[in-house]
Formats: structure tokens, C-alpha cells, sequence
């Protein structure tokens, strides 16, 4: 999650679900194909919807995990045109982001976890119950760092390579390389707010360099990641690792 003022969001897919609130006025937004821009206070969109943003004055945007209860809302939320706006919850979620920037950082938890929506982060039952698919999930997390070969997955699970991509899609509602690369920026986000330098976080996170994470963080979020997570930077963010916890859990 991000709260403050961001700058222009270039065109861009996040992968993953998400919803944006504007805290001072509407936001802009334009899916990519379209002239026209469209405004509301609050977008919900797909992650698979490539879309630039205005954004004039501070927000607030939040990005689901693959898999995760929330991450079913906001698509369903966002609908058959992928894109939706001002859900009814919108002014749920500009309050707490509002209470997140006067509050301690260590207060973040506390204020999310009670709520929309982020107190709804929980595995959604169709992986709960998909042994397979959680083992699958554990390897891509457990080490992002290592090269993944989908045909050695498959055979370690009983499955052909094909069945395997289409069920995984299928259960966590994306293509294995885009789950691996989202796990990959989250690793290297939970080393940042551990205190590692870019540098040091993008190799842990098994990144080539740091110009390897900064442009596939920019692919996904249409900004670069120094532009949030410098020392000096204004924006307040959060990241949540109880979901990976959650997924990880033994059978």
C-alpha cells in the first residue's frame, strides 16, 4: 500500500488487482487504447487492465496478493470491463489511509487489520484445497531468488506441464512467470523495510541488479521504486507478510 503524493503514473499493468483513492480531489485515469480520461475519487481495476494515471494531490492505492480473499473482491469489484469506480467501501478505505498518515509506523498493522479490506486477507478456499497448487506456490516463494523450470515443477507434482499452467491460473488467478515476478518485487520490498539498500534488496530478491528491479517494479506500479522508498520521500507505505505466512502454512 502507498499513501501520499505520488507523481504521474506512466502506462502500466500491476499484475494483480488493486483499487486507488484520491484523498484531496477525483483522479484521472485512462486505459490504454482510449482518448478519453476518465475521473472518480476511486478506481477499482484488474491487474491484467493497462491504464496511466493524474494524480492530483495525495492517494491512496492498494495492491492485493495473487490468491488472496481481497484480491477476488477487487476483481469482481472491477467487472467485466475490468475497471470500475467508487465502490461502496471507497470511503472506508480514504478514512484509513487518512488515520495511516497521522499515525506511527508501527501503528500500520494494527489500523489495517481492522480494516476494508484489509482485514479480509485470507487464501481464498479454492487453494485452501489444492495441495498441489500450494506446493507449487511454496517453491515460488520459499525462494524467488531461483530459476523456475515449469516442466521440473510439473513432474515434481504428478502433472504435465500444460495442466499444470492452465490449473494454476486457474486456482490463483495468474500465469506462474507473473506470480514468481510479483513474489520477486515483494521480496525485495520486505528486505527494504528491513532495512536493506535497493542494491542489496533486489539481488536477495534474485534480480540481476538493481536496474533489473527497478524496471520490472516500474512495469508493474508505473513508477520507480526510488521514487518511494528513498530516504527523504514523503509517501507512507505498508507491506503485509502475513499473507505469504498464510499460504505457506503445512498441509
Amino acid at each position: 500500500m502507498f499513501i501520499g503524493r505520488l507523481p504521474y503514473l506512466s502506462f502500466h499493468s500491476t499484475v494483480t488487482s488493486a483499487t486507488v483513492v484520491g484523498l484531496d480531489t477525483e483522479i484521472k485515469k485512462r486505459v490504454k487504447g482510449n482518448k478519453q480520461w476518465m475521473s472518480s475519487r476511486c478506481f477499482v481495476f484488474d491487474g491484467t487492465l493497462s491504464h496511466e494515471t493524474i494524480l492530483d494531490g495525495s492517494v491512496g492505492i492498494l495492491f492485493a496478493d495473487p490468491g488472496s480473499e481481497i484480491g477476488e473482491i477487487l476483481t469482481k469489484e472491477a467487472g467485466p470491463e475490468k475497471l470500475s469506480a467508487n465502490p461502496t467501501w471507497a470511503p472506508e478505505l480514504i478514512a484509513t489511509c487518512f488515520e495511516i498518515q497521522t499515525s506511527n509506523p508501527d501503528l500500520y498493522p494494527e489500523i489495517l487489520n481492522r480494516s476494508f479490506p484489509f482485514n479480509r486477507l485470507t487464501p481464498v478456499k479454492k487453494i485452501q484445497d489444492n495441495d498441489r497448487i500450494i506446493n507449487v506456490i511454496r517453491k515460488l516463494i520459499e525462494k524467488p531468488e531461483e530459476t523456475i523450470n515449469v516442466v521440473e515443477l510439473a513432474n515434481e507434482i504428478g502433472m504435465s506441464e500444460s495442466w499444470l499452467q492452465h490449473e494454476f491460473k486457474n486456482v490463483v488467478g495468474l500465469p506462474i512467470r507473473a506470480f514468481r515476478k510479483w513474489f520477486r518485487i515483494k521480496s525485495a520490498v520486505i528486505a527494504i523495510k528491513d532495512g536493506a539498500s535497493l542494491a542489496d534488496a533486489a539481488l536477495s530478491a534474485g534480480f540481476y541488479d538493481q536496474a533489473h528491479f527497478t524496471n520490472a517494479f516500474r512495469e508493474i506500479f508505473g513508477i520507480s521504486p526510488s521514487s518511494v522508498f528513498q530516504k527523504g520521500k514523503s509517501i507512507r507505505w505498508y507491506i503485509q507478510n502475513e499473507q505469504i505466512e498464510k499460504i505457506l502454512r503445512t498441509p
